[in-house]
């Protein structure tokens, strides 16, 4: 995309493009210490994720401000400008700082068009693409992420510190349903393609949960690699991960139903 190709009214300048990366992928799908390694770096600064409505950085914050600034920001053919005058708002001061925002895929309809058709790509997935911004994408085998998510859910257990500080609540077996496993993984399915068929390879870096790790437990060190080249920094992220799984055992200590849903463990999408 050449620059001509840029709306002049994007707000984010042609220098700054190198230094705002979107991070992408699932709820429970090792977003959290990936983000944390990513934000080891020197100069990558986390903004967190930008949905979420308890990020005192995030969307809504600035997007309620906007609107009472002008309430006609409100309407939805604003929304795509407030965007990305927002995402231009979180470059860093430093010269050298790069922003980090964290999208999940479960947030990302939350930007609307006033012309949007049902059931087309989300209108945040055009304006990234068509500002020339960065993405990571963190892929996982949707069956793990959508147990992980559902175990999470019923146990209160998300996030366990690599040194075991935190008081977690106890562990205890839960059930699931079925219908609802298979639905979330043809979801999430769906979710992933649309970010990897929007981006092409100079825009987007996908990397699979499955192959983040060594056999220590720590990041491997051809994926730093990757991700150093592909943001434009050396690599210098901490290898040691900041979060231990909480599901470190077989699913079947875990799941009380666990043999009315094992199929779907291999099941092909």
């Amino acid at each position: 995309m050449k620059q001509k190709d840029r709306p002049a009214h994007d707000p984010i300048r042609e220098e700054d493009l190198g230094r705002i990366v979107f991070f992408m992928g699932g709820v429970r799908s090792g977003t959290t210490v990936f983000r944390r390694m990513l934000a080891s770096h020197p100069r990558i600064r986390d903004r967190g994720e930008i949905f979420n409505s308890n990020n005192p950085q995030g969307f809504f914050k600035y997007f309620r401000e906007q609107v009472e600034a002008n309430p006609d920001m409100v309407f939805p053919e604003h929304h795509g400008k407030l965007f990305l005058a927002y995402v231009a708002s979180l470059v860093p001061k430093d010269k050298d700082g790069i922003a980090l925002l964290d999208i999940k895929y479960e947030h990302l309809n939350l930007i609307t068009d006033a012309w949007q058709l049902p059931f087309t790509n989300p209108p945040v997935l055009r304006l990234i693409k068509r500002s020339k911004l960065k993405v990571v994408h963190l892929r996982r085998q949707h069956f793990f992420s959508v147990m992980s998510n559902l175990v999470a859910v019923q146990t209160g257990r998300y996030h366990k510190p690599a040194n075991d500080s935190a008081n977690l609540p106890e562990k205890r077996a839960v059930a699931v349903e079925r219908a609802l496993v298979l639905s979330s993984m043809k979801k999430r399915k769906r979710a992933a393609d649309i970010v990897d068929t929007t981006f092409e390879d100079s825009q987007r870096l996908s990397i699979d949960y499955e192959g983040v790790f060594d056999d220590a437990g720590d990041f491997q060190p051809a994926v730093c690699d990757r991700l150093a080249a592909f943001i434009g920094v050396d690599n210098h992220f901490e290898r040691q991960p900041a979060l231990k799984k909480v599901i470190d055992e077989p699913l079947s200590a875990v799941i009380s139903n666990y043999e009315e849903i094992r199929d779907l463990e291999t099941m092909a999408l």
